[in-house]
C-alpha cells in the first residue's frame, strides 16, 4: 500500500500528501523496524509504532471513488436519474 501511494502520488487529487496517507507510510516504516529486529532475533515487539488507519483509509477510498465516478459521469455527459 505504501509503495502504491508513493509511486502514484501524482494521481492524488489533493495538492499535498494527505496526513492519512503519511500515517499509512509511517505505519509501514514502523513495521520495517519491527521486522529488522526479528531478523536480529529480537521478538519482543510485534506491532508497528504507528497504528494502521484502517477505518480512515476505507472512508478515504470510498469518498475518493465516489468523487471520481461523479466526475467521470460529468465528463461523459451522463445525467443523474431521479
Amino acid at each position: 500500500m505504501r509503495d502504491l501511494v508513493i509511486k502514484h502520488a501524482d494521481l492524488l487529487r489533493e495538492p499535498a500528501m494527505p496526513p492519512l496517507l503519511l500515517q499509512l507510510c509511517a505505519h509501514v516504516a514502523g513495521y520495517e523496524i519491527t521486522a529488522a529486529r526479528w531478523v536480529q532475533g529480537n521478538h519482543d515487539q510485534h506491532l508497528s509504532v504507528v497504528s494502521f488507519p484502517s477505518e480512515e483509509l476505507a472512508a478515504y477510498a470510498r469518498q475518493g471513488f465516489s468523487v471520481l465516478k461523479k466526475e467521470q459521469a460529468r465528463l461523459l455527459g451522463h445525467r443523474r436519474e431521479s
